[in-house]
């Protein structure tokens, strides 16, 4: 995270470089044939359409519902009977840890047993991502990384910056407001963040994308007063999008 005290800089020219540190190395998709798709069925909550993890719950005529589904219903969806109390589909959840599910996510070919697959979705190359500009615009935009870059461009162009180098005058530092800006670099996604904290300028950059990849790129500020007689380089890993950025400040 780079950061510039306001007492030092008023007006300033910053700039941006991306640094690709490696090449990608593109991940083997993984084919498996032979899924039972009727038992997967059965694991499927009627509600959510998700599948099914213990603890399992009962209606009084023995139809499933997951945990999460079950508190927001006040009967059973299937056949509107009462949920039965305390009591666990113990059979159905002992098959459901001997199962090998298929990710959820479009593009994927990956399958894993169940104490694993929630663990793969969250991180799957595959997974659906929010706009990288949802938290300053509230845009609810979500999709696959592969159609991101058509939307960020439609809907917000004024925020993008094509290429790795990238400049921008901050005549006040001290008066500067948070701003977000897309970076399309290298064929990836980036997203600078930047903002005003405790009397300082603080600027970092996100991968957008799977989170091992973040750290084979580095980004650079050259900052430089109006008159150019102060020059400072500060630089850093790029960060992963799931990196808390507030911590990153503190």
């Amino acid at each position: 995270m780079a950061n510039v005290d306001k007492t030092d800089v008023g007006s300033t020219s910053t700039s941006l470089d991306l640094i690709k540190l490696n090449d990608d190395e593109a991940d083997d998709e993984v084919f498996t044939d032979g899924l039972d798709e009727d038992l997967l069925g059965v694991l499927e909550c009627p509600v959510c359409m998700e599948y099914m993890v213990p603890p399992i719950s009962l209606c009084e005529s023995g139809h499933n519902i997951c945990d999460r589904c079950k508190p927001q219903l006040p009967v059973c969806p299937t056949c509107r009977k009462p949920f039965l109390a305390n009591t666990r589909n113990i059979a159905l959840e002992s098959l459901a840890d001997g199962v090998d599910y298929p990710c959820r996510n479009e593009g994927c070919f990956e399958i894993y047993p169940l104490h694993i697959i929630a663990q793969h979705e969250v991180v799957c190359p595959h997974r659906p991502y929010e706009c990288p500009m949802a938290q300053g615009s509230h845009c609810v935009w979500k999709g696959p990384l592969s159609l991101m870059n058509k939307h960020v461009m439609e809907v917000h162009r004024r925020y993008v910056r094509l290429g790795a180098e990238s400049t921008s005058v901050l005549n006040d530092v001290s008066k500067t407001p948070g701003y977000s800006l897309v970076i399309f670099a290298f064929e990836q996604v980036f997203l600078q963040r930047s903002r005003l904290h405790d009397g300082k300028f603080y600027s970092a950059v996100q991968y957008i994308g799977p989170k091992e990849n973040a750290s084979k790129y580095r980004y650079e500020f050259p900052l430089s007063t109006g008159n150019e007689h102060q020059k400072l380089i500060v630089g850093h890993l790029v960060h992963s999008s799931s990196e808390d950025l507030q911590s990153v400040n503190k």
